[in-house]
């Protein structure tokens, strides 16, 4: 008898079959009971060991960040719901870059998405877009997973099977997933541009926050900010050059409102966090 015939006489029997995978934080659940055996995967996140590497959780253990972070969403949050002074297109998508590798595009992501995700009437969901090097995906341990790849190259995936749920109850995330020869070609395309708009009009209280891959090195964050209502670009203070802060931004979509975070400051002032914070565009 193979797997999916055992799989059928265990539905019969009216059992439930629950599976929990040896991935830190990743638990797949297999629920019986209907007609029709559906699969979700639901993402269980480490967040003591993500507050121990100076991450933002739930508990809001860290003050100071806590407080840096809600300085941050705020002015996002109101541009997303059509609450600023000007009206902003697709103002819910969010994307987050940076100049260089290692200036803290990920951790500023991963933050942001907690923070907004804390909000009472607001939903995240968090999309890994960097192929190439999936670093959310990795920090979160599901770069074995399939996501945003994987339905880009494969018309059989159901994009709702690919969203994981979080232990965060108004977070879910979507991992990188496939990584192609022709990943530009797979983000330029008109199907990645149809998911975008599916995923920021799907709720009305929903934000999406891409973390994309650095500026400078591939042309792959350049494509994708193309759809932003929102770009934030990460800056880490004593490294970037001024030269390369302003190739990166005249690299964003024109229209869409910009925000620069300096990041990794030797100190905080109370007015700032990380040191800055500034915007400019639409």
């Amino acid at each position: 008898m193979n797997t999916i015939e055992k799989a059928i006489e265990r539905l019969k029997r009216g059992s439930s079959i629950k599976q929990s995978t040896n991935v830190e934080g990743v638990t797949t659940k297999v629920n019986s009971g209907s007609s029709i055996m559906s699969s979700k995967t639901n993402l269980n996140i480490n967040f003591d060991k993500l507050c121990e590497a100076g991450y933002l959780t739930p508990d809001q253990s860290n003050q100071v960040l806590t407080d840096e972070y809600r300085v941050i969403k705020r002015p996002l949050l109101k541009n997303a719901f059509g609450r600023g002074v000007v009206p902003i297109a697709n103002g819910n998508v969010i994307m987050v870059s940076s100049a260089l590798p290692g200036e803290g595009k990920t951790f500023t992501s991963f933050n942001l998405a907690i923070s907004m995700a804390l909000e009472k009437d607001t939903t995240v969901l968090l999309v890994d877009s960097d192929l190439t090097k999936p670093g959310l995906s990795k920090l979160l341990n599901i770069h074995k997973l399939p996501g945003l790849g994987d339905y880009l190259v494969d018309g059989n995936v159901n994009l709702s099977n690919v969203i994981l749920r979080t232990n965060l109850k108004r977070l879910s995330v979507l991992p990188a997933g496939k990584c192609g020869e022709d990943t530009t070609e797979m983000l330029a395309s008109q199907k990645l541009k149809d998911v975008i708009e599916e995923l920021a009009s799907r709720y009305s209280d929903r934000i999406v926050i891409f973390d994309l891959p650095p500026i400078m090195v591939t042309t792959h964050a350049e494509v994708m900010l193309e759809n932003a209502g929102q770009s934030v670009l990460v800056i880490e203070e004593g490294k970037t050059q001024q030269h390369i802060v302003k190739a990166a931004v005249s690299k964003m979509k024109e229209d869409s409102v910009v925000g620069l975070l300096l990041n990794k400051c030797a100190t905080t002032h109370k007015s700032t966090y990380y040191g800055s914070y500034g915007t400019y565009g639409n």
